[in-house]
């Protein structure tokens, strides 16, 4: 039997990338909800199918891709869409977007934990605590402006090191 929380876990992780796809290839936000919803039944029904030791989202994207083609096709005599080879170029140029995406994020955490550990602490009181600038200058005993112009610097010494890396293709 297929384990709902390994399912649920993996759609909630990729459902926005889903819907992304989804509604480049359709222009349409409210279809796209409702596709991603009927592409999660399709992927819930076949998850039993899937491969554990292959990546969910590309297998997923096939499912949502194919959700897309047949709603397209059940629709043509409703309303006018892109067509099939605008779609393949939406889908292609989606996944381009896609995959910078991932090397940019995959650059963030090799850039990240590179930083001093003095960095890192701060980018983590700041940005994952959740924290004002005011509470962490006061933690740290700082001024609110003085973190900011520390906090700015690592910023842009991080956007420096993930467009180096991702131009060098290293992440």
């Amino acid at each position: 039997m297929t384990d709902p929380s390994k399912f649920t876990s993996l759609f909630v992780k990729y459902e926005r990338r889903l819907y992304s796809i989804i509604a480049s290839m359709l222009g349409h936000p409210a279809e796209a909800e409702d596709l991603l919803q009927e592409t999660a039944k399709v992927l819930w029904k076949k998850f039993g199918d899937y491969d554990p030791k292959l990546p969910f989202l590309p297998w997923a994207k096939a499912f949502a891709r194919y959700e897309v083609l047949n709603y397209v096709q059940k629709q043509k005599t409703q309303r006018k869409y892109f067509s099939a080879e605008m779609m393949k170029l939406l889908a292609e140029d989606f996944e381009f977007v896609d995959a910078l995406h991932e090397a940019r994020v995959l650059a963030l955490e090799s850039c990240v934990a590179a930083l001093p550990e003095n960095s890192r602490n701060l980018l983590d009181k700041r940005y994952r605590d959740a924290n004002s600038l005011q509470q962490v200058a006061v933690s740290q005993e700082t001024t609110p402006n003085a973190l900011y112009k520390t906090l700015q610097r690592i910023r842009k010494g991080l956007r420096e090191c993930v467009d180096l890396k991702v131009a060098e293709g290293v992440a």
